[in-house]
């Protein structure tokens, strides 16, 4: 193998008709990628270029590829040279996406009827204007130092950010195991976006402090007994009573005053004696003395003064200083109830966080909230001892008092509203622990973030360093930028004026078919012939190009797959198609050698490809191989032609084989304009031959073997004969004349 030489391999196998003793190995030393090549119809030439276009379709799922009754196919193209071997390769599995490992570098661009029907055929073949982007040129600005710096930022901030990660994930985790479950709203904290807001959260303790309350929850004790609620449920109606006894003079009383003064000192004595006696006790219950005449009139008096007003005015004043002094003992016995509340409240505190911040309150009673009580006891020990007496301030302290009790059953209330909501909080143990398991995220949430605030404030820096220095790459890269639709039009456009020269044109705007200058837009496919739509596809092919590549240098990569370029096409066409991929390297501006394969059914295209030297190497595909040919021996249509423009230009004489030249050409010709005329009839409409009486039958005399009794055509006649092939090759295919000279 030469220092220019390298190896390139093609294995298919269970890819259409390649499969079993059909699949392909081939190999072959060559200097170039430039190759065309021949294949008859169902050898599985289209399989071939279908399978390298899913490059350009990676998603594609093509199990119209793969041979019926297999499920896995594969396709390799390999480059080997002394330094390397590379390979593209495809395998294909029944009902899944190709999978594709492109090792190469290089960009395949497929043309074949696939391509005509999913990109121009849908649009009537008018070209999609649809582009967007550009390419870079090749800036003449060292970017090395810039692109080594942003590699290192790179780097430098996918750690950072792997660190970051970690932590996060860290945390969730520490979360997960403490019984957070991942749906929990304040769960969504532990992420970056959140986490880089630093939001603050006055109602959390620390991670660890929370986790030991959530912990303690989990140690509490069964069935603790509910909270008893004090109660303060007194009657107040009196106090109205007592308002109306201190306005109201009694007048003095009949009885003697030392009497009433002795029973007045003595009530409560005088009167518990008189429930206990009655009239037919005649001794002391308690001492048993009998009762004398005195003891009698004693007791009689006693019980006369009880009936009397005076009486019962003081012994009803005497049960509001009762009343009074009982809703004292009941705000001491309620402060009691309050404070062992307080001291179970206190206990739950140890296990539920959320009741911290409740207490109880208790009812003062000293001091001047006393002083209500004893002010009115005053006044009614006063008006006790003096009936007559009234007291214009009683109303003023009774009030006082009254709002005072008010404060007080307002503050049982509260605290009966109070121990409900404990007993519901102890009662309601799950409630707690979510609460607490929110507390613990935002916990979390605040430990993380101060973790990672200085690792946050590196990454900021580091990502605004990165975009700067990208913002500035990009700026340098885009001095030279090019859009890529203006790409594709002027390709396009250069391509159709080699075709058509002038007849059909773009418009640049719209994208739009013009023909002679009027745009034709939907009416494309009416307008054009089957051979003009399929110049028009594969011009367009060739200028969509450009949207494979990003980078100016990205054309030295381009491999072009063209499979059947001249379906439908006019023989005169045919050679533009050779001219087009002659000018590939030129188009594109590629720099390195182009690498263009070619597949073909039509022999004659194979020829001119071959004898212009267009592309270096001929193949021909057979059932399971893929042979190099020698174009001389498999193409006479060039050696025939050749020997009948000599004698027309009078560089050599006719020979024995003049005849079978000249038939050869006509024959080839007809073929490729009219298939079905047949090449009598093919003569007799042509202009030109059927000027020559004596083509015709030189091509049916002299081509067949056979005895003649009469003398042969002279050489003027045969010379005469090649004058007019050069003349009829000259107004059609004038191009073949001249690759001769």
């Amino acid at each position: 193998m030469s220092k220019n030489e390298f190896t390139i391999s093609l294995n298919v196998e269970n890819i259409g008709p390649h499969f079993d003793s059909n699949k392909i190995n081939f190999s072959h030393e060559v200097e170039s990628n430039k190759a065309i090549f021949y294949a008859v119809n169902g050898t599985g030439k289209s399989f071939i270029s279908r399978t390298f276009r899913l490059t350009e379709l990676p998603d594609t799922t093509p199990n119209d590829l793969l041979t019926l009754e297999k499920n896995n196919g594969s396709l390799s193209f390999g480059i080997k040279n002394n330094e390397s071997v590379k390979q593209l390769s495809i395998h294909l599995e029944r009902g899944k996406v190709a999978n594709i490992n492109n090792d190469l570098g290089l960009i395949f661009h497929t043309f074949n009827s696939d391509y005509v029907e999913d990109n121009i055929k849908p649009n009537n073949y008018s070209p999609n204007g649809n582009i967007e982007g550009y390419i870079l040129g090749k800036t003449q600005i060292d970017l090395s130092a810039e692109k080594a710096q942003e590699a290192k930022l790179v780097t430098e901030l996918e750690l950072l950010n792997k660190a970051i990660e970690k932590s996060i994930n860290q945390a969730k985790n520490d979360l997960r195991s403490a019984g957070v479950v991942s749906n929990t709203n304040e769960m969504s904290l532990i992420s970056r976006i959140e986490l880089e807001k630093h939001k603050t959260f006055e109602d959390v303790l620390t991670y660890e402090q929370t986790l030991e309350q959530l912990e303690k929850l989990r140690t509490i004790p069964e069935n603790i007994a509910d909270i008893s609620i004090p109660k303060f449920d007194i009657d107040t109606s009196y106090l109205s009573e007592i308002i109306d006894e201190f306005n109201t003079a009694y007048s003095k009383s009949a009885w003697d005053e030392e009497f009433v003064k002795y029973y007045k000192e003595n009530r409560e004595f005088i009167e518990n004696g008189l429930d206990i006696i009655s009239p037919n006790n005649t001794a002391c219950p308690f001492c048993q003395r009998p009762f004398d005449e005195q003891a009698l009139r004693l007791i009689k008096l006693y019980s006369d003064y009880r009936t009397d007003k005076e009486a019962q005015t003081i012994a009803k004043l005497d049960s509001y200083i009762k009343k009074l002094r009982s809703i004292i003992k009941a705000i001491e016995n309620g402060n009691n109830q309050i404070g062992n509340a307080q001291a179970q409240l206190t206990k739950l505190k140890g296990y539920f966080p959320s009741l911290v911040d409740y207490n109880l309150d208790s009812v003062d009673i000293g001091g001047e909230h006393l002083k209500y009580f004893t002010d009115i006891c005053e006044l009614l020990n006063a008006k006790i001892d003096n009936l007559v007496l009234t007291f214009d301030n009683g109303k003023d302290k009774v009030k006082l008092l009254e709002k005072y009790l008010y404060t007080v059953q307002t503050i049982y209330k509260n605290n009966a509203s109070i121990i409900e909501a404990i007993n519901r909080t102890k009662n309601d143990t799950n409630q707690e622990r979510l609460n607490l398991r929110r507390k613990l995220c935002k916990a979390k949430y605040l430990e993380c973030g101060i973790a990672l605030k200085d690792k946050f404030t590196q990454a900021s820096i580091l990502q605004s360093k990165l975009n700067e220095l990208r913002n500035s790459i990009r700026e340098k890269e885009e001095q030279v930028k090019v859009s890529k639709r203006d790409k594709v039009y002027s390709t396009l456009t250069s391509f159709l004026n080699l075709f058509f020269d002038g007849k059909y044109t773009i418009d640049k705007e719209s994208f739009q078919i013009r023909f002679l200058g009027n745009t034709v837009g939907p009416n494309a496919s009416r307008i054009l012939s089957d051979g003009e739509k399929s110049i028009v596809a594969y011009c367009y092919y060739l200028s969509t190009t450009h949207l494979l590549v990003e980078r100016e240098f990205d054309y030295d990569k381009l491999f072009f797959i063209i499979d059947d370029p001249i379906s439908s096409m006019d023989f005169h066409y045919v050679y533009m198609v050779a001219q087009s991929l002659r000018d590939i390297k030129n188009t594109f501006g590629i720099t390195s050698h182009e690498r263009i394969w070619v597949f073909t059914h039509n022999m004659e295209f194979l020829s001119i490809i071959t004898r212009n030297h267009i592309l270096e190497k001929a193949f021909v595909i057979t059932p399971g191989k893929i042979d190099k040919i020698d174009s001389r021996l498999l193409m006479p249509y060039e050696s025939h032609l050749t020997d009948i423009v000599r004698i027309a230009r009078r560089e050599a004489l006719p020979t024995h084989t003049t005849a079978n030249s000249i038939r050869h050409v006509i024959e080839t010709v007809c073929q490729f304009e009219y298939p079905e005329l047949g090449i009598e009839n093919y003569i007799s409409s042509d202009e030109i031959l059927s000027k020559n009486a004596y083509i015709y039958s030189i091509c049916q005399d002299l081509s067949h073997g056979k005895l003649r009794n009469q003398p042969p055509y002279s050489a003027d006649i045969l010379i005469s004969a090649c004058d007019t092939i050069v003349e009829f090759m000259n107004s059609k295919y004038k191009g073949q004349i001249d690759a001769i000279k």
